[in-house]
């Protein structure tokens, strides 16, 4: 069992985003800020925002550089909603490699035509699963001190103040998802949802783009999230999207999209998290939402400006390699080292200062 908030320790800290099975990015990073995996050796504490696997090329050495990194007492790490979805059994685009399925593959589209291209991801072994399942189930969802919170996703305080202080993370995301779908059946919603999606090849192919607003399902999708506080931690509050801006990501269709809890986010601590795809340059994908969007990618925001995304699409080099780009990434793997509030990326040399951040007094 988890506890599921654990104390950050006092003093400097390192703390790094979405790896996603990017390993010699990692490795590239570890080496910045002076740690050595192998050695298990660090220059100070290291704490991991969460999504460490899935759509990379080497997800198990990303787990066993950081199991053995936490073992050693160097490292903390929260889970992340890929995690989660491993422990949920949850067959999801980019997380093959943990069942041994070299079918694992994404979608994309080039000149109006759609592709299909699989993940060159290094399957686990039988063995490695049952340890790296135990060891997911082992991460907290919080980790926090005075001047500073540690989340996936979404710091939300009353679904922070909702979970257990120990407990099986499976059994209690299965118990809250229950209460959820009772209610959505009490309501008809879910039967109502089932057919909508039939309708439309369960909304899991790009070329099956849904025609006309799916209420059943968008209400349900909602719900399901924003509703559960785990998933809310994990994955941050959804609200709905207009059916002209459906948008197709993480192998399905999409009728809600990531609320900007950060825009209302009014506390003192400082808060640090991953799970937004933020962009260093340019725009990702026409028609899909790009929720954390600030004036400059080195922005904190927020209305303290003290809420900060470290999370800068490493985990979107699957996308560009399947493009032919091997080398020069617009994504890349990030740490924010605190306090000093600067950036050290695994592809660039220099630390980069953050910018926009409150100062006390104001």
């Amino acid at each position: 069992m988890a506890r599921l908030s654990q104390t950050l320790p006092s003093g400097p800290i390192d703390i790094i985003g979405d790896v996603h099975g990017e390993a010699d990015a990692l490795r590239s990073l570890l080496s910045r800020l002076g740690c050595d995996p192998d050695r298990r050796t660090a220059g100070r504490p290291i704490a991991f925002v969460g999504d460490l696997v899935d759509r990379g090329p080497n997800s198990p050495e990303v787990v066993e550089m950081v199991m053995a990194l936490i073992d050693a007492g160097v490292a903390q790490c929260v889970l992340g909603n890929h995690e989660l979805n491993t422990l949920l059994g949850s067959r999801k685009e980019g997380n093959g490699w943990l069942w041994g399925d070299d079918s694992d593959h994404h979608q994309y589209i080039v000149d109006g035509a759609v592709h299909t291209e699989c993940f060159e991801s290094v399957l686990a072994t039988s063995q490695q699963r049952e340890r790296y399942i135990a060891f997911f189930k082992t991460l907290p969802l919080v980790l926090q001190r005075p001047d500073l919170r540690v989340v996936h996703a979404c710091w939300h305080g009353p679904s922070v103040a909702r979970l257990p202080e120990q407990v099986d993370i499976v059994s209690l995301t299965n118990r809250w998802d229950d209460e959820i779908n009772r209610d959505l059946d009490a309501r008809g919603i879910r039967q109502q949802e089932r057919a909508e999606r039939d309708e439309f090849a369960n909304l899991l192919r790009l070329d099956v783009r849904p025609t006309r607003d799916l209420n059943a399902h968008a209400v349900a999708a909602g719900e399901r999230q924003s509703k559960h506080p785990v998933k809310v931690i994990t994955s941050g509050r959804e609200v709905r999207v207009p059916f002209e801006s459906i948008f197709f990501v993480g192998g399905k269709w999409r009728f809600v999209q990531r609320f900007d809890w950060w825009n209302h986010y009014d506390e003192q601590p400082a808060v640090v998290v991953g799970h937004y795809w933020r962009r260093r340059i340019g725009t990702w994908s026409a028609g899909k939402p790009d929720s954390w969007s600030t004036e400059q990618y080195t922005d904190w925001t927020g209305p303290r400006r003290n809420v900060f995304c470290v999370d800068y699409s490493v985990g979107r080099r699957f996308a560009e390699r399947a493009r032919g780009t091997h080398d020069g990434f617009d994504g890349g793997l990030a740490a924010m080292r605190w306090p000093e509030q600067t950036l050290v990326f695994s592809d660039r040399d220099e630390f980069i200062p953050t910018t926009n951040r409150a100062t006390v007094g104001d």
